[in-house]
Order: C-alpha cells, then sequence, then structure tokens
C-alpha cells in the first residue's frame, strides 16, 4: 500500500525528532528569560507589551513542539 502524504509526513518528522526536543529545549529557556525580564519590568513600560508579545509568539512555538513529539511518539503507520 502506498505511504498517503500524512504517512510521509510523520515519518519524515519522526527522523528530525532530535531537532525538535532541542527547539523543544531553547524554547524553554526563552520562555524562563522572557518570564524574568516581564518581571523586571516596570508595568507602564512600552518594552513591556514587546515582551508580553514575545512570549506569546514562543510559547505557541513551544506548544507546537510538544505537539509535534506528542504525535510522533503516538503515531503507528498503518500497513
Amino acid at each position: 500500500m502506498a505511504d498517503t502524504i500524512t504517512d510521509r509526513f510523520w515519518k519524515t518528522m519522526r527522523e528530525y525528532r532530535s531537532a525538535v526536543v532541542l527547539l523543544l529545549g531553547l524554547e524553554a529557556v526563552l520562555l524562563v528569560l522572557l518570564l524574568v525580564a516581564l518581571w523586571l519590568q516596570p508595568s507602564e513600560s512600552a518594552s513591556r507589551t514587546v515582551l508580553v508579545a514575545d512570549f506569546v509568539l514562543v510559547g505557541v512555538g513551544f506548544l507546537g513542539a510538544v505537539y509535534v513529539l506528542y504525535r510522533c511518539r503516538q503515531y503507528r503507520p498503518v500497513d
């Protein structure tokens, strides 16, 4: 049976799982640094708005990496 596009995609993602783990670690460090920077900024600061936006963007990337790792772990190719 021919592989579907979904099967090929998840096979490729499983090959790059170590890179996704590295990305997850990097994003975790960035989230911690952003939290520290948010804590140190005064609440009226304009840079706080930028930090919140950065926190949201990095958080979305973190959750995306977690999802990819979860799906790679759950993936079972159809025979």
